[in-house]
């Protein structure tokens, strides 16, 4: 925690995350060492370097922007409607095949595989923000949409067993059930 020749704090101990918190998906204007003035919607902020990254929409284009800490003077909220854009935020970093699918055909998906797994005697759970993400024993995850490939773990045993019954899961769901 403090540096032991001279005595400092790193500031991730100084500060509290639920502060940085606060601003995700809401539109700021942050306030640079230089005097300039960054206006986005905040995607996320790094709690080690309190970086923030920055989105803002403008007819059909989408700007990206980085702001390092060291950088930031002040940060004032602007929009806290946080609804507004977060649907579109979030879009933006879905891959592909998760963006071409319905919502109902996510939740199919999602409710077929949860099946498939408890028919096979898993404890398996929703959870994740909106509770699109399938957990089994918080040793593995399951996202959108929810093939072997988007199987998270960091044990690689439990990740090889899922994933072949993931891809040994019957096409047809009357044949199981």
């Amino acid at each position: 925690m403090a540096d032991e020749v001279n005595g400092t704090v790193h500031p991730i101990f100084k500060r509290d995350p639920e502060e940085l918190m606060q601003y995700l998906n809401k539109q700021v204007s942050v306030l640079k060492e230089d005097g300039k003035e960054v206006t986005g919607w905040v995607y996320t902020i790094d709690p080690v370097s309190e970086s923030f990254v920055l989105l803002s929409f403008m007819d059909d284009k989408t700007q990206l922007d980085i702001i390092m800490g060291p950088s930031v003077r002040q940060v004032s909220i602007l929009d806290e409607n946080s609804e507004t854009y977060k649907k579109r935020i979030e879009a933006l970093f879905r891959p592909p095949e998760v963006q071409s699918l319905s919502e109902e055909e996510l939740e199919k998906k999602k409710n077929t595989l949860k099946s498939w797994l408890l028919k096979n005697r898993l404890p398996v759970q929703v959870n994740g923000n909106n509770g699109e993400r399938l957990s089994i024993s918080d040793a593995l995850f399951i996202e959108p949409p929810y093939e072997a490939e988007n199987c998270r773990s960091t044990n690689e045993i439990i990740l090889g067993r899922i994933q072949g019954l993931i891809k040994n899961m019957p096409s047809d769901q009357e044949e199981w059930c």
